[in-house]
């Protein structure tokens, strides 16, 4: 098999592909990184919101008695629930 490229083009080619190579590979690993990093501040960030209490004032009960038999607090003449979930 006989090479016709003029002697300055000889072995460009495979300089050129290895470092294609060695970029994708660089790159591929940062993004695969930075995702897997991105997505576990999310998801720690949903898990923080969702433990915390969030309460809730309850319009359609505006009696003290029946506020409190149902389990939620009577302040302010409103009656609240503290066991409200945000993923509601």
């Amino acid at each position: 098999m006989r090479d016709d490229r003029p002697p300055g083009k000889k072995g460009k080619f495979a300089l050129n592909s290895a470092a294609k190579i060695v970029l994708f590979t660089t790159f591929s690993g940062m993004f695969l990184t930075s995702s897997f990093y991105l997505a576990s501040l999310i998801i720690s960030g949903v898990n923080t919101s969702l433990s915390n209490i969030h309460p809730t004032f309850i319009p359609w009960i505006s009696d003290e008695d029946r506020c409190e038999s149902s389990g939620r607090s009577w302040r302010d003449n409103k009656c609240w629930d503290y066991e409200h979930s945000p993923s509601f």
